[in-house]
């Protein structure tokens, strides 16, 4: 009699014992043994049970032959659960289940699943045109901007920030940042909302033309939650601008689980409930995606190509073996933190190894043992080949978690950080009616509570718009059409029309999707219907939507005025939200924090080995704490959320309104995000300098463990853009190896250029100074000259390259060292510059006299200076330095300093103060010598770079080391009075040193 409620017990948990803790487990054997109430014990102050003997968080899973149900020296600790928290139910199948009660008395009264109904209804019926709901920015009187408006669920208040036995609240803390700041609110938002799709902008050309498309009335949406700051001056209703760019990628997204149906194909998102094991079969299924839709992801191996010296490990023997390998057979790659010394076979290469022949791939290359480590000459060979050893793997896996000690996370040992998950009961009167069976049954008044707010709060509303220049208006990027500008002149002229009808003609162009010339004609041949003249037209047709609408005859005026189309037809058949996974039960899971942080967040992301791994490869597969996320050139995938297949026309990448990859590049800064993939092209020099000028700063910006590698690092990168033109790198210097459009060489100008455009990341010695200091070390195996010999993020332009944060920039726009690559090499721009063109002659030699080059002319130069183990030295031959460095106060307002009546703008890459920079040149110990002076190209004035040197100190004082720049602007007036190049220089206040300068 005594064995009957055990073994029923061992009953219970076997049916569930993958989806239940060890505590619920013993609370169900409790159950079962003791089929009396249980006993309330002794409860505290807060009425929660305090008796130590109703704790069994250490319990292990039972096994039917397991006798021992009860530890009488068990110690509770503080995360255990009480049973009193605990109910035995039964699911609609009829199989028991322990479901956990703890709830605060505020998250008790919260009926989500009626909020997710509501707020799906919301956003529906915007689409439909049932609600005019519409995604702005506003901003009320005195208040910050914000974008609005969404459904509201509840305050929270604070307490988030207390400790509670709540364990919704629980859950809602894991979804939040810092969740002791101040107090949030939780609201419920339209996925196609969320940061994941680049919300449309109106043309930077034309404020009346459309929209950018996007397919939203095509497709199922979705809902999901997130926990908000409350804001003051910002509604119930609304979000604070740049949150969702901001923070919620931080945060993850919260979503229902919900059943899978074939309606669900065409859900925009969707989350997944992870386990702790990597599914292998969708991964997989990322890799056949790109195989099949994305020709330019496959390896990169030229017919006949090979590699001396490339091995790779035999996955497919026990143990793995290093063996010889022909360089254009199929292999994996690994990228990863070596860290500190862990034997040869530490574990992140051993799961590499399992995940290798997880995917049916025979051969992993690891550098640590693929490269032989004793063979300098090989090594370093290999080294200068990764471009094409990561480019040629069939895929790349990427450890982001830890280092070659930790593994890789849910392949073999090393666990993930659990999802976030919470399971609530329905409440009674959405049970089983709001979503599973009559959804329209739930959907809010709308005069009441459409957005989940009182009719009184929703009537305060005073919404003013804002311009927001990043998530909503203009592009911030990119160039000025002026093709459109023309097309649309020309219309006007043709038609006689004004520039307000153009906007409301093709406003309804774009609604019954025609071209504006199409849509002329017809427009035409219905004033002629009418017999009124075409110009009449457009008012007649506002009046009669002001009509039409039971509004007064004025009261759309504009294009701007005009109601919005429905953005989904009336024809599409509505698809409401599924059902939950399991029936009585809502299940809501985090989607995580975004892989891409997650990543940008890793000790991986800060080594400077690892960046041009990732660059490099064309198929990454990156493994992080949490999750596992895929990236090749067309598409990104993650395991926490599946989202619906966007492609563009061509179908074979994601579209452009989709949230991009990180590996192009730096990763990901914000506010403005990369959204599309686009296709490989031969892009023009201006673009090619900008991704490398770009690639240099993101590399600058990690570490090395060995200053060393400071450009060995970097040498797969650097050969990616070496091309047979021109372009290419000398000693980490972007320079022009070809001829100009005139045909003049480039040599000389653009090593000059690059000499003294790059900067180091510094701060401003004082409000509105144009002095910017830093201080960074020396890596002294490497010249002064080039960014490589310096620890610290380099920057050679202070515009904005690919993915960089327009707040943090500074100081005057400088973005010459990419418009000079652009103008010299095109036929349209390349006179604009000639006649004020000067830049200092200098060579390059080695110290030991083995190798010497001239940096003028039609030189070769291509491959000097590629032996990193020898010391080069830079020869300025007759140089031209500063007279003196008197900065005196400018008598205009706003500006900071002028030298000898010039503007001037000061980077220094180690700490000196202005004082010490007058004091200095005085001595000696400092010069300043002008290596470069050009007209600015685009614009007419001009600019002189400079390059502030420091005598060294161990070679008797006649070498000199570089330690910053100066850059002196020549304004319009002066570069129109200059007849000559020679006039543009003799106007500078320089004079002539006498002897050359060495630069160490």
């Amino acid at each position: 009699e005594a064995r009957e409620p055990r073994v029923f017990a061992a009953s219970i948990t076997s049916a569930k014992d993958t989806d239940i803790s060890s505590t619920q487990q013993a609370f169900m054997s409790r159950c079962a043994s003791e089929p009396s109430e249980p006993s309330g014990g002794n409860e505290d102050s807060d009425g929660h049970n305090n008796d130590d003997s109703l704790f069994f968080d250490d319990y292990e899973p039972l096994s039917d032959n397991d006798d021992s149900l009860f530890f009488d020296d068990y110690e509770p600790s503080d995360d255990d659960v009480p049973f009193d928290y605990m109910e035995l139910c039964k699911d609609d199948d009829d199989k028991l289940y322990v479901y956990d009660n703890r709830l605060c008395d505020e998250c008790a009264k919260l009926d989500l699943e009626q909020s997710f109904a509501r707020a799906f209804a919301l956003y529906e019926g915007a689409r439909r045109q049932r609600n005019n709901r519409i995604l702005k920015v506003y901003r009320e009187p005195d208040g910050p901007p914000y974008l609005g408006h969404f459904y509201y669920v509840a305050s929270l208040g604070d307490r988030l920030s207390r400790s509670t036995h709540c364990k919704l609240c629980e859950f809602f803390r894991q979804t939040t940042a810092d969740p002791s700041e101040g107090t949030c609110k939780l609201l419920a938002i339209c996925s196609s909302e969320s940061y994941l799709f680049d919300p449309p902008k109106w043309s930077e050309y034309n404020l009346g033309s459309r929209p950018e498309k996007r397919p939203w009335g095509a497709v199922d949406h979705n809902v999901f939650m997130a926990v908000v700051p409350e804001v003051p001056l910002i509604p119930k209703t609304g979000v604070p601008l740049r949150w969702l760019e901001r923070e919620l990628p931080k945060n993850g997204s919260i979503y229902r689980l919900t059943r899978w149906t074939p309606n669900e194909k065409s859900r925009l998102a969707r989350p997944r409930d992870l386990r702790p094991r990597a599914d292998f079969n969708l991964l997989s299924g990322w890799l056949s995606d790109c195989r099949e839709a994305h020709e330019d992801c496959a390896p990169k191996k030229p017919a006949g190509a090979s590699l001396p010296g490339f091995r790779a490990i035999n996955c497919w023997k026990t143990p793995p073996v290093v063996e010889q390998r022909p360089w254009s057979a199929s292999y994996v790659a690994l990228s990863y933190v070596w860290g500190p010394p862990s034997g040869d076979w530490p574990q992140t290469i051993l799961d590499a190894v399992e995940v290798t022949k997880r995917f049916g791939e025979q051969y992993l290359w690891v550098d640590r043992l693929c490269v032989n480590q004793s063979n300098l000459q090989e090594k370093q060979f290999l080294i200068s080949k990764m471009d094409a050893i990561y480019g040629g793997a069939k895929f790349t896996i990427v450890a982001a978690a830890g280092d070659a000690r930790t593994g890789l996370p849910g392949v073999t040992t090393t666990p993930r950080k659990p999802q976030p998950r919470v399971e609530l009961k329905k409440h009674s009167r959405t049970t089983g009616s709001s979503l599973e069976k009559n959804p329209a049954s739930s959907a809010p008044d709308p005069h009441f509570d459409l957005l989940g707010i009182p009719k009184e709060e929703s009537q305060e509303l005073r919404d003013g718009e804002w311009m927001d220049l990043h998530r909503h208006g203009f592009r911030s990027k990119g160039k000025l059409d002026l093709s459109e500008l023309e097309k649309d002149a020309k219309i006007m002229k043709t038609h006689d029309i004004s520039d307000e009808h153009l906007r409301i003609f093709r406003r309804f162009a774009d609604g019954y999707k025609k071209s504006i010339d199409e849509w002329m004609v017809l427009m035409k041949q219905m004033a002629e219907r009418k017999g009124i003249p075409l110009q009449e037209l457009a008012p007649q047709i506002l009046r009669e939507i002001s009509s039409s609408a039971g509004l007064p005859p004025a009261a759309v005026t504009s294009a701007s005025s005009i109601p919005p189309m429905p953005v989904t037809s009336s024809s599409k058949i509505e698809n409401p939200l599924p059902s939950g996974k399991i029936a009585g039960i809502t299940i809501l899971i985090s989607t995580l924090e975004d892989p891409r942080i997650t990543i940008k967040n890793s000790e991986w992301a800060t080594r400077g080995w690892t960046y041009q791994e990732g660059v490099l490869s064309n198929r990454r597969l990156v493994f992080t704490e949490k999750q596992v996320y895929w990236e090749c050139c067309g598409m990104v995938r993650n395991e926490a959320l599946d989202l619906l297949d966007l492609y563009n026309p061509c179908g074979t990448r994601m579209a452009d309104y989709m949230l991009s990859g990180i590996f192009d590049g730096d990763l990901h800064r914000v506010p403005e995000l990369q959204y599309g993939f686009k296709v490989p092209a031969v892009e023009e020099v201006s673009a090619q300098v900008l991704k490398l000028d770009s690639h240099i700063r993101a590399f600058t910006s990690r570490n090395l463990s060995y200053d060393g590698d400071s450009l060995s690092a970097f040498l797969g990168v650097a050969a990616q853009y070496s091309t047979e033109d021109g372009l290419c790198l000398l000693l980490g210097m972007p320079m022009w190896a070809g001829r100009f459009a005139d045909s003049r060489p480039g040599v000389q100008h653009t090593f000059a250029l690059s000499l003294s455009a790059w900067t180091h990341a510094a701060k401003q010695v004082a409000e509105n100074a144009e002095m910017y200091v830093a201080d960074c070390p020396r890596r002294a195996q490497f010249p002064s000259w080039t960014w490589a010999g310096w620890k610290g993020r380099a920057d050679f332009s202070t515009t904005t390259a690919a993915g960089e944060d327009e707040d943090e920039r500074a100081g005057w726009d400088d973005s010459v060292h990419v418009d000079f690559f652009n103008a010299m090499t095109s036929m349209d721009w390349v006179h604009g510059i000639n006649g004020r063109l000067w830049s200092a002659e200098m060579s390059l030699h080695a110290t030991d006299g083995s190798e010497a080059t001239m940096l003028v002319g039609h030189v070769p130069v291509v491959g000097t200076a590629a032996d990193l183990s020898k010391t080069w030295l830079l020869n300025i031959h007759e140089p031209l330095v500063l007279r003196h460095m008197y900065l005196m106060h400018s008598t205009i307002e706003g500006e900071w300093r002028r030298l000898m009546g010039k503007q001037v703008q000061l980077h220094l890459s180690v700490p000196v103060t202005e004082a010490e920079l007058t004091a200095g040149h005085r001595s000696g110990e400092l010069v300043t010598v002008l290596v470069f002076a050009s007209r600015v190209p685009f614009i007419f004035n001009g600019m002189a770079r400079y390059l502030i040197l420091r005598r060294g100190a161990n070679d008797a004082g006649t070498r000199w080391e570089r330690i910053g720049r100066l850059a002196m602007m020549l304004e319009e007036w002066e570069m129109d009075r200059f007849k000559s190049t020679a006039g543009m220089i003799d106007s500078l206040p320089v004079k002539k040193l006498g002897r050359d300068i060495v630069l160490i």
